[in-house]
């Protein structure tokens, strides 16, 4: 098991990066590391404020909470939902997410790894003192009001998490407890 400090050990600070050209990916973690942000991963980019949406689980689009805009504390997972989502892949995609021992997993088929060159998405950044912890843990966080970015960062299939498992088809056991199927 991996502790969140032992995570970013090998992540540069953002002073560090101020000093190179750092990849969207490499400057997201680097703002996550700081602990103050959180982050919303979109296919659209140039929003200038994120309106409350209904958020759904799920297959079966269950509604889940109240209108907000949701957002987390993990900068991959944001990528991951930028990139692998129904504007991207139109033709339908699976895939799954969330915390596993306390760190970001995630889950699609080999069909969508397959066909992720050229895809790009859309980080938005917020101040994480505008949002609410949503559920037990830090993995997901609203704000139930129109709400500003400090800062949109577009990224592409490159910057993705490394640690995607690739399955067939995602299983009903998973898709029972998942948080966004696309």
């Amino acid at each position: 098991m991996f502790s969140e400090q032992q995570k970013f050990n090998n992540e540069p600070t953002t002073q560090e990066l101020k000093e190179k050209n750092p990849t969207p990916r490499e400057k997201l973690l680097a703002l996550e590391k700081e602990g103050i942000f959180v982050f919303h991963g979109s296919p659209v980019g140039g929003i200038e404020a994120l309106e409350p949406r209904q958020a759904v689980i799920g297959r079966n689009q269950k509604k889940h909470g109240e209108p907000c805009v949701a957002a987390t504390g993990f900068a991959e997972i944001a990528i991951f939902r930028a990139i692998i989502n129904y504007e991207n892949f139109p033709e339908g995609c699976a895939s799954t997410f969330g915390l596993k021992h306390g760190l970001p997993y995630f889950e699609t088929t080999e069909a969508i790894r397959e066909n992720l060159t050229g895809k790009t998405g859309y980080v938005y950044v917020f101040n994480k003192s505008d949002f609410e912890q949503f559920g037990k843990s830090n993995f997901e966080s609203r704000c139930n009001k129109k709400i500003k970015p400090i800062e949109i960062i577009e990224v592409t299939s490159n910057d993705l998490p490394k640690n995607i498992v690739r399955v067939e088809k995602i299983s009903n056991k998973l898709a029972k407890n998942i948080n966004y199927n696309c």
